[in-house]
This record gives C-alpha cells, sequence and structure tokens, in this order.
C-alpha cells in the first residue's frame, strides 16, 4: 500500500491521465465535481494528507478510467482488505526467529 503521499499523487496522475485520453483539462475542481466531494478535499488528497475512504477510492478509479490497483499498488478484493492496510493491518511478511537472533 502507497504511503498517502504516493496515493495522493497517483491520483493526480489518474486525473491527468484522465484529461490527456479527453483531450481537454480536467480539474480538482472537476474531479470533486464528479465523485461528489470538494475542490479542497481532493486538493488535499493530492498532497497526501489523508488516505479516502473505500467509496471515494472506487470513484475516483472509475473516473479518471483507472484501476484501484493502480491507486493504491495493491489488488485489494474488498473494502475490509483496504480499510485494513490503511490501519496498518497488513502484514508485509513475518519475520523469523532467525533473523530476530541476528
Amino acid at each position: 500500500m502507497y504511503s498517502p503521499k504516493e496515493l495522493g499523487l497517483k491520483v493526480k496522475r489518474a486525473r491527468e491521465h484522465r484529461a490527456k485520453r479527453s483531450g481537454q483539462n480536467f480539474t480538482q475542481k472537476m474531479l470533486a465535481f464528479k465523485i461528489g466531494e470538494t475542490s479542497k478535499w481532493v486538493e488535499k488528497l493530492e498532497k497526501g494528507l489523508f488516505y479516502p475512504d473505500w467509496d471515494a477510492l472506487n470513484l475516483i478509479a472509475d473516473t479518471c478510467g483507472v484501476s484501484i490497483e493502480f491507486l493504491t499498488g495493491e489488488n485489494f478484493e474488498d473494502e475490509m482488505d483496504y480499510e485494513e492496510a490503511v490501519r496498518g493491518g497488513r502484514v508485509a511478511r513475518r519475520i523469523n526467529q532467525q533473523e530476530l537472533r541476528s
């Protein structure tokens, strides 16, 4: 899972991807309108100040024509997996006893 800052950069890239695909500018304000948020909310998200909730993340992905995996760096099966990762509950790998002794 990307850090909030990296996720924010991915949201910005997704927004730019939509603009390039359509051949028209796609501003933070336009994205905010499409997903039912404020432009200030999108600005803070792109600055990496927070993780959006699952529904907002899905709306962003759909609106910009990218996958959740593009935005997060992981393939989440559902909201529960995402919420757990955001809380820091996702285990990247387990450390074995031998590594602890080293």
